[in-house]
């Protein structure tokens, strides 16, 4: 192999572009003094659009040399993007993930930023598993502080483990950067996606998306959340079952009404009613995506009454029939 560039150069790794003398084909060579070799056999074995391939995994004197494909692109701290790119990334970029967090045990990537991820004719491409790790369910915090600020999850600095929920920290902070240029301010952003970088953000790894899946389905505003059956989590599914029992003991003892006859009827139209609302709270992304530039509670309340007045109509034509 011939040098041709050393891209990175520090005390745990130097990263080299090189050129096979015969061929003249490209290649990404990484000396590396601090790894996990079983890890990267575990990736050289994945077959996925989204990871760099890795030819050679060689081990000689407590440093690790690997022999990877050279993507040619730029990486994302290089480009403009649109919206719709960033919709692209991070589908993609969670497709990547959930391959990882997938395997027994996990791998948790730990880096995820914009230096990391190439994006070429509309495709991403994962690199840098420097730090990556595997989940283990035997440790309760991580050994060593390892991570880049601003997009390293609580987790990371010592108070608990790295594990799924630290990566999708470091996707909606990326995501929040792609879409504004900054870290932290969520200027000119969609709702529904500011929702998402809210609930991918917190500081408690439990109340982020269980899952790299969930959030991709709320990213591309596909998710429809039919409480309580398909909750993202155990904590939502108690409430949304609390709800419901508590508009069941509400009207099994109502009355028939003047506008509906029927003793049943009336009760499953007032049912209906009350479980709408509990289901519009939950749904409220993809209510809004449509309409963002009407506030929320305006929105809610438009869209509340118009269902009472369908609820109203739809249970009057039924009690008629009987």
């Amino acid at each position: 192999m011939k040098t041709l560039q050393i891209i990175k150069q520090d005390q745990d790794k130097i990263i080299s572009l090189v050129e096979h003398e015969t061929t003249h084909t490209k290649y990404i060579q990484k000396e590396l003094n601090y790894y996990d070799k079983t890890l990267y056999q575990i990736l050289q074995k994945i077959k996925s659009p989204y990871l760099p391939k890795i030819f050679v995994i060689q081990e000689n004197d407590n440093h690790l040399t690997l022999i990877e494909e050279y993507i040619n692109g730029k990486t994302l701290d290089q480009q403009i993007l649109s919206k719709e790119d960033v919709r692209n990334i991070m589908h993609q970029l969670c497709e990547c993930l959930d391959t990882l967090h997938k395997l027994n045990p996990p791998i948790i990537h730990r880096d995820i930023k914009p230096e990391n991820i190439i994006y070429h004719d509309n495709k991403v491409t994962l690199l840098d598993f420097g730090i990556a790790r595997f989940l283990d369910s035997k440790k309760s915090k991580d050994t060593l502080i390892l991570g880049s600020v601003g997009y390293a999850a609580p987790e990371q600095f010592g108070f608990q483990q790295s594990n799924p929920q630290t990566d999708i920290y470091a996707l909606g902070k990326l995501m929040n950067y792609l879409l504004n240029g900054s870290l932290e301010h969520q200027n000119n952003i969609p709702f529904d996606l500011k929702q998402v970088i809210l609930k991918a953000t917190q500081l408690d790894y439990k109340n982020r998306y269980n899952s790299v899946k969930e959030m991709d389905l709320a990213i591309q505003g596909k998710a429809v959340i039919i409480p309580p059956f398909n909750h993202e989590t155990l904590k939502s599914k108690l409430v949304s079952l609390a709800w419901i029992l508590f508009i069941f003991i509400l009207v099994v003892d109502m009355e028939p009404g003047d506008t509906i006859k029927n003793s049943f009827i009336n009760k499953l139209s007032c049912f209906v009613f009350i479980y709408f609302g509990l289901f519009l709270y939950y749904n409220k992304n993809l209510f809004h995506k449509y309409l963002p530039k009407i506030p929320w509670p305006i929105l809610y309340s438009i869209i509340f009454f118009l269902f009472l007045c369908l609820d109203v109509w739809f249970f009057m034509w039924m009690d008629s029939l009987i």
